[in-house]
C-alpha cells in the first residue's frame, strides 16, 4: 500500500492536465511566458527594437502554430485516456453485472435515508417473488414481519462501520413464506446519495435442519430417560400404556392427537388417547381385517398421507385427518399394537426425525411389553407360591391345634389319672409326674403361640382390625411397649383374605422390629382405607437407623421380605428413618374388586 500511494498521486496529477481546466491553465501559462519572455530574450540576443517590432507578426504565427500543435497533442492524449476510461467503465459495468446481477445470492442496494430499494439482482427477484419494479416501490421494511420492523429500522439507522454482518433476520416473501437470513452489508455511494449494498444468505433450511437435529437429540435423550424409568418402574400394562402416550406427546410435538391401539384377541382396541375427536373413546375396536392393521402386518412404516387415509377409512371419527405417523409394536414378529400420531391441520406436519423417534419408541415399547408380561407372570407365580405358603401354614397350624394339641391334652389327662395311684412314700414319682404335667402345659402354650403365629384364627373370625387388636394386646403384655391403634375402617369390614394377611404380617413384622431394635416406649399404628387402597403406618420415636446402610450391609432380611410381600400385591413400602429421629414404615396395598378369596388378588393379562 505504501508503494501504490505515490503512484495514485502521480496518476491524478497526470489526469488533471488532460482535463479542460488543466489545458486552459497550461495554455494561459505558456501564453504569459511567451509574451513576457520572448521579447526579453530577443533583446538580450541583440535584436534592435525596430526589428523586434517587425517580427511581432511572425512571432504570433509561431506562437499560434506551437499552441495548435500542443493542443492537438493534448487532445490526442485526452482522447486516448477517454477511450481507456470508457473501456474500463464498460469492463466495470460488466463486472458489476457479473457480481451483482448474476450473483447466485440475493443482493440489493437501498437508500440509507429512506430505506427504499434502489436496485435488486435476479436472485432476489427469484427468492422473494417480487419483480424489479415492485421492489423499487418498496422499502426494506416491507419484506419484514410487522413485529420486526421497529428493530430493523433502528438497526439500519444506527451508527455503523463500512462493513457489517448481522442476523439471523426474518424476511417475508410475496407468497407469505417466512425466510431466515443472514446479511452482509457495505456502505457505498449511489448516484451521489449514501446507500447500502446488501448480500443475503438464506439460512432457512440450514436452521431448520439444525433445529430438527437438536429436537432429535432431545427426543433421544427423553427416550433414554423414559426407557431407564420404565425398565425399573413399569410393572403393569396400564401404566406402560399411559407412559407411552405421554412420551409420544413429548417427542412428536407436531401431533394433534396420539392414539394407542393394542391387540385384544381378534381385535385391536383403543386403550389410550391424548387429544383427537371426543367421540372416539377408549374401548373402540378395530377388526384384524382393518386396512391399517393389514398394511402394518407386513411393513414397518407408512407414508403420513397414506396412514391418514387408512385411519380415516377405518375410523369415521378420524375422517378429517391430514397426516399421520403409524408405527407397529411387534413382539416375536407378532403385531401387538400400533402407535398413531395424528395431525388434523397439515399434510406436511411431521418431520423425518419425528418418524425415527416414534419407531425407536415402538421398539422400546416392544421390549417393555415383554418385560411387563414376564413381570406379571412372575408376580402371579409368586402370589401362587405365597398362597400355597399361607395354606401350608394354615394346615400346619390346624394339625398342631387338632392333632398335637389333642395328644398333649390326652397325655395331660393320663398323667392326672395316674396321680391318685401314687403311694404316699413315692415322693420322687409324684414329683416327676408333676414336672411332666408342667412340661406338657408349657408345650401346649408354645404350640398355641406357634399356631397363632402360623395362622391367627382371629383373622378369619374377627377380620383385620379384630385380629390386630388381639395381637397388640398380647404384644403389650410381652414387651411392655404401649401401642396406639387407630383404624379408620369398621371392624366388620372384610378385605380380600390375602390383603388382610399381608397387612397383618406387615404390622406384626414392624412391631417385632420395634421391640428388637428401636428402644422405643410407645408405637403408633394407623389403618386408613381410601377408595380401593389400604394405607398402613407404623411409627415410633426410637433410635432410628439409616435404611440405605442397613440394606447395603445385608442386615434387612425382614424389611426385604416385607417389601417383596407387599409388592406382590401391587403395593409399595416406604421407609422413613434417620439415626436418632425414629422410624416410620408405610405400606400401601391396592384392594381388588373381586370376591373375598385368597385368589381374588390375582390379575390376568
Amino acid at each position: 500500500m505504501a508503494v501504490q500511494e505515490p503512484m495514485r498521486v502521480r496518476r491524478k496529477k497526470r489526469r488533471f492536465w488532460m482535463d479542460p481546466a488543466g489545458i486552459a491553465l497550461l495554455y494561459w501559462g505558456v501564453g504569459l511566458l511567451w509574451v513576457f519572455l520572448s521579447d526579453h530574450l530577443l533583446l538580450k540576443a541583440g535584436v534592435d527594437p525596430a526589428t523586434l517590432t517587425r517580427w511581432q507578426t511572425a512571432k504570433g504565427v509561431v506562437f499560434v502554430t506551437l499552441s495548435a500543435l500542443g493542443l492537438y497533442g493534448l487532445m490526442q492524449i485526452g482522447r486516448r485516456l477517454l477511450l481507456e476510461q470508457t473501456k474500463r467503465l464498460k469492463e466495470s459495468e460488466a463486472n458489476y453485472r457479473l457480481l451483482f446481477e448474476h450473483n447466485p445470492r440475493p443482493m440489493w442496494i437501498y437508500d440509507l435515508e429512506t430505506l427504499r430499494f434502489l436496485a435488486v439482482n435476479r436472485a432476489a427477484v427469484a427468492l422473494y417473488g417480487y419483480n424489479e419494479q415492485e421492489f423499487r416501490r418498496m422499502t426494506i421494511l416491507d419484506i419484514r414481519p410487522e413485529e420486526d420492523r421497529p428493530r430493523v429500522a433502528a438497526s439500519a439507522w444506527a451508527p455503523r462501520g463500512a462493513f457489517k454482518h448481522s442476523g439471523p433476520w426474518r424476511h417475508l416473501t410475496r407468497d407469505g413464506r417466512l425466510l431466515e437470513v443472514e446479511i452482509d452489508s457495505h456502505l457505498i455511494e449511489w448516484e451521489g446519495r449514501p446507500a447500502v449494498l446488501v448480500l443475503v444468505q438464506d439460512v432457512t433450511e440450514r436452521n431448520r435442519i439444525a433445529r430438527e437435529n437438536a429436537r432429535y437429540r432431545e427426543g433421544l435423550e427423553r427416550l433414554l430417560e423414559v426407557s431407564r424409568q420404565l425398565m425399573s418402574e413399569a410393572t403393569d400394562c396400564e401404566r406402560l400404556q399411559v407412559e407411552l402416550v405421554a412420551t409420544v406427546r413429548k417427542i412428536v410435538p407436531s401431533a394433534d392427537a396420539v392414539l394407542l391401539w393394542m391387540r385384544r384377541g381378534d381385535r385391536f382396541v383403543l386403550v389410550q388417547r391424548n387429544g383427537g375427536p371426543e367421540e372416539l373413546k377408549p374401548g373402540f375396536a378395530l377388526p384384524l381385517t382393518a386396512e391399517l392393521i393389514n398394511r402394518l402386518e407386513t411393513i414397518d412404516t407408512l407414508d403420513p398421507v397414506e396412514a391418514a387415509v387408512l385411519q380415516a377409512r377405518t375410523v369415521p371419527a378420524l375422517r378429517h385427518l391430514k397426516a399421520a405417523l403409524a408405527v407397529p409394536i411387534r413382539t416375536d414378529d407378532t403385531l401387538e399394537g400400533v402407535i398413531c400420531a395424528d395431525s388434523f391441520t397439515r399434510a406436511d406436519a411431521f418431520a423425518p426425525y419425528e418418524r425415527a423417534l416414534l419407531q425407536s419408541l415402538a421398539a422400546l415399547a416392544s421390549v417393555l411389553l415383554q418385560n411387563v408380561r414376564l413381570f406379571m407372570q412372575l408376580r402371579r407365580l409368586s402370589r401362587r407360591l405365597l398362597i400355597a405358603h399361607e395354606e401350608e401354614r394354615r394346615r400346619i397350624a390346624r394339625e398342631l391345634h387338632d392333632e398335637v394339641g389333642a395328644l398333649l391334652t390326652s397325655a395331660q389327662l393320663c398323667l392326672g389319672m395316674a396321680k391318685p395311684e401314687v403311694r404316699a412314700e413315692q415322693h420322687a414319682l409324684a414329683q416327676n409326674l408333676q414336672e411332666a404335667r408342667e412340661l406338657i402345659d408349657r408345650l401346649s402354650q408354645e404350640i398355641r403361640q406357634l399356631t397363632l403365629q402360623l395362622r391367627p384364627p382371629l383373622l378369619d373370625e374377627l377380620g383385620l382390625v379384630g385380629a390386630l387388636q388381639a395381637y397388640i394386646g398380647r404384644y403389650q403384655k410381652q414387651t411392655g411397649i404401649t401401642v396406639h391403634l387407630t383404624a379408620a375402617l369398621n371392624p366388620e369390614d372384610r378385605l380380600p383374605e390375602l390383603v388382610e394377611l399381608t397387612a397383618y404380617r406387615f404390622v406384626q413384622e414392624a412391631l417385632t422390629n420395634v421391640a428388637r431394635h428401636a428402644q422405643a416406649s410407645d408405637v403408633t399404628v394407623r389403618l386408613h382405607l381410601t377408595g380401593r387402597e389400604l394405607l398402613l403406618t407404623v411409627e415410633d420415636q426410637g433410635i432410628g437407623f439409616d435404611p440405605q446402610a442397613v440394606f447395603a450391609a445385608g442386615r434387612s432380611m425382614g424389611l426385604a421380605a416385607m417389601r417383596e410381600r407387599i409388592e406382590l400385591l401391587g403395593g409399595r413400602l416406604e421407609i422413613a428413618s434417620q439415626p436418632g429421629q425414629g422410624t416410620r414404615l408405610s405400606a400401601l396395598l391396592p384392594i381388588p374388586e373381586e370376591a373375598n378369596r385368597l385368589v381374588s388378588t390375582e390379575v390376568s393379562l
